[in-house]
């Protein structure tokens, strides 16, 4: 059940200084211009500015979305994005080490229509997820630590798997 107060938005108003007692020049209503042009005006309810927020961050025409969901994916499956700063996408991120394969991930999770099951799949039946984790000395060389993927990154298992693990392995699970 959702409850909330459906009131009429006031006025925002930028902030002198950041100073919360000091407003400046009213600030009509709108999206990030990065998310294109959508319609908002001053009698625009709450409830469809939030649904016109969304619409814009859940669209296909927003490729960045799409980006960073692939990349937190691969980040839980590799240990690490294809960009090392999954939580800065900006200017002062990390740069994509397979930018091609960033893209065309986020294309095809968008094309599947944000099916995260289908990305998943699409990930774990890889060949690159399917790889050992051994060390090759010709690869350390050029990279140590395994940015290129290479290899699997061995990880440190979970308690609860290596707990698991040992019980099946006793046949006591």
């Amino acid at each position: 059940i959702f409850t909330g107060n459906f009131i009429t938005p006031q006025r925002t108003h930028l902030m002198i200084r950041g100073n919360p007692l000091s407003p400046g020049q009213e600030i009509p209503p709108g999206i990030p211009a990065l998310l294109g042009k959508r319609p908002i005006d001053d009698t625009t309810a709450e409830a469809r500015r939030r649904l016109t927020l969304a619409e814009a961050i859940a669209s296909a025409d927003n490729p960045l979305t799409a980006r960073v969901i692939v990349n937190r994916v691969w980040q839980h499956y590799f240990g690490v994005g294809i960009v090392d700063t999954p939580s800065d996408f900006g200017i002062n991120g990390g740069y994509p080490t397979h930018p091609q394969l960033l893209d065309w991930l986020a294309s095809y999770l968008v094309a599947e229509e944000w099916s995260l099951k289908s990305l998943h799949r699409k990930l774990l039946m890889s060949t690159t997820f399917q790889q050992a984790s051994f060390a090759r000395e010709s690869a350390l060389k050029v990279d140590a630590d395994c940015r290129l993927v290479w290899r699997f990154p061995p990880r440190r298992l979970a308690a609860e798997a290596l707990r698991d693990s040992i019980l099946t392995a006793s046949g006591k699970l």
